[in-house]
């Protein structure tokens, strides 16, 4: 039976490869039904681009943000407009750098009989060498060979790098956590799923380009761009609500100590420059993230 898959792509003020992203998924041998472009109030040409485009292809369907809400509002947005507006029966979700291969959705499609528990299939992201692009890796869960043969990778969390999630999910544990701003939002939400009793796979064969400039993960020692260290404040808060979640007291406190101690110290010994301004963001973020509790929004009723 042929499941109809809806496409969500947020993009901000990167015109050039959200319209190599498009025409990928355009061209994709496995057609979507929609694709809801969620544009976070970009200051090029994004809109009126989508607009023109849209009249060409009436799936695609855009929406302007007033203002930008960073990948997990534009992913919590996208999402919610694909439960009300659309009777689909999976989101495929992705941000405007991500070039999809011609098969990719067909890979993740063709598995979701495999598992009964399906929570999401997340492809196979590269570099533009055709190495793993580093910070799109999952996390293996404890199972991870599970359904290998089958070419699948049981995952504990993935990235929103190309990942396909079924509706009844959705409906079941809510949406992304607009709040988080940026960075994080994607593990909290993958991790919310596969700790409610879901599985998460990794599709071997489900092949994207994730067009990063350089294949590097999320680093506040070797950060190069000083506008960007303050950034790391979302990362490190994010990521102390998330461990709050999973882990046991005593495990949080160990992992808070390593926030707090070990990771400035690093910062002190490897880091170039701007030292005492990535520490102070490092700790500022720890201490946010405390107290941080952002609400989990969940799909009404009167929208399933």
């Amino acid at each position: 039976m042929k499941r109809k898959v809806d496409c969500v792509v947020v993009t901000f003020n990167r015109l050039t490869l959200l319209k190599e992203c498009l025409h990928a998924i355009l061209k994709q041998n496995y057609p979507v039904e929609n694709i809801f472009v969620i544009d976070n109030n970009s200051t090029d040409n994004t809109w009126n681009f989508l607009k023109k485009l849209s009249q060409k292809f009436p799936k695609i369907v855009p929406i302007h943000m007033n203002k930008n809400l960073g990948g997990a509002g534009g992913f919590n947005f996208g999402i919610h407009e694909f439960i009300k507006r659309s009777k689909s029966d999976y989101v495929w979700i992705m941000d405007d750098d991500t070039i999809p291969s011609e098969s990719a959705l067909y890979e993740l499609t063709k598995n979701v009989d495999l598992i009964n528990d399906l929570g999401f299939l997340v492809s196979n992201a590269r570099w533009k060498d055709g190495t793993p692009a580093v910070m799109n890796v999952p996390s293996p869960a404890n199972e991870w060979n599970k359904l290998s043969d089958k070419g699948l990778t049981k995952v504990e969390y993935a990235s929103f790098v190309s990942i396909m999630f079924p509706r009844k999910v959705i409906e079941k544990i809510g949406l992304p956590i607009t709040d988080y701003f940026i960075w994080g939002d994607d593990v909290e939400y993958t991790l919310r799923i596969t700790q409610n009793g879901f599985e998460g796979y990794l599709v071997n064969n489900s092949i994207v380009e994730h067009k990063i400039k350089s294949n590097i993960g999320v680093d506040i020692i070797t950060e190069a761009d000083k506008k960007r260290i303050g950034r790391y404040y979302y990362s490190r808060r994010n990521a102390v609500f998330t461990e709050r979640k999973r882990r046991s007291k005593k495990d949080l406190v160990k992992w808070i100590v390593k926030c707090s101690i070990i990771e400035p110290t690093k910062v002190l010994l490897y880091s170039k420059n701007y030292k005492f301004l990535r520490i102070k963001t490092e700790l500022k973020g720890t201490i946010a993230g405390m107290f941080f509790n952002p609400t989990i929004e969940k799909v009404n009723e009167d929208e399933e």
